[in-house]
């Protein structure tokens, strides 16, 4: 039997206009070296596309600076920084532990966005400064939720992947989410989502996190291949 292989999904358009839009809004680009939108994770085999990694916002970008002699920069399908000037230790530590937790099917099929496209350190202090707002009240977090609404869309998604069981409100004060259930792991669970009525989005613990919820990691990442297989 011959396998199918999903159409390549092109996102040029939605890339473009984050570009226009952060030209028109310039302490997005004086404060944030890049943006991270439907960036493949395994960029040199990205075909296939059938999951999307969602995180809250890209973390500190103090050292992507000097990589790009000080200009602005992305992630995302059509051009990653992060391939073209090296990547870091911590990008590739990053890249290591999804892949491990995830498995390497998923992982290559999976693209990765942000709710909040444009970097800071933390989501309080930092970004606070940063930006001039709190995250939940940005005026620029509805232009990020249209354009990965729009991913969503387009990817047609057999599931999301969100991280931080604490997170997920952050998530579900934009999204429109119904709790389908809750995969018990041992103490640890994967607690499961509609979104929109569509697309399951599969919510755990951070992959950061240490004792007790790394001791399961390994045992949720097989629960999470079971859930979608």
């Amino acid at each position: 039997m011959l396998e199918v292989t999903m159409p390549h999904i092109n996102t040029s358009d939605l890339i473009r206009e984050i570009k226009e839009y952060q030209s028109r809004n310039v302490e997005l680009l004086k404060k944030s070296h890049h943006f991270v939108f439907d960036c493949p994770l395994d960029f040199q085999n990205s075909d296939e596309t059938n999951y999307i990694w969602m995180g809250l916002n890209p973390g500190n970008d103090t050292d992507d600076w000097l990589k790009t002699n000080g200009r602005n920069d992305e992630e995302t399908r059509d051009r990653d920084f992060q391939e073209i000037f090296g990547r870091s230790r911590g990008s590739k530590r990053r890249k290591t532990q999804i892949k491990n937790f995830s498995g390497s099917s998923i992982f290559r099929k999976t693209t990765h966005t942000e709710l909040f496209f444009w970097c800071s350190k933390k989501l309080t202090d930092d970004f606070q400064k940063r930006y001039g707002t709190s995250f939940s009240t940005s005026p620029h977090l509805e232009f990020c939720i249209t354009l990965n609404k729009e991913l969503i869309n387009r990817v047609q998604p057999k599931a999301v992947f969100f991280e931080s069981l604490d997170k997920i409100k952050d998530v579900g004060h934009v999204f429109n989410l119904s709790k389908l259930k809750t995969h018990q792991v041992g103490s640890r669970r994967i607690d499961e989502y509609l979104i929109d009525e569509k697309p399951r989005l599969l919510n755990f613990d951070h992959l950061s996190a240490g004792p007790p919820a790394s001791f399961k990691r390994k045992k949720v990442g097989e629960c999470l291949r079971q859930i979608i297989e």
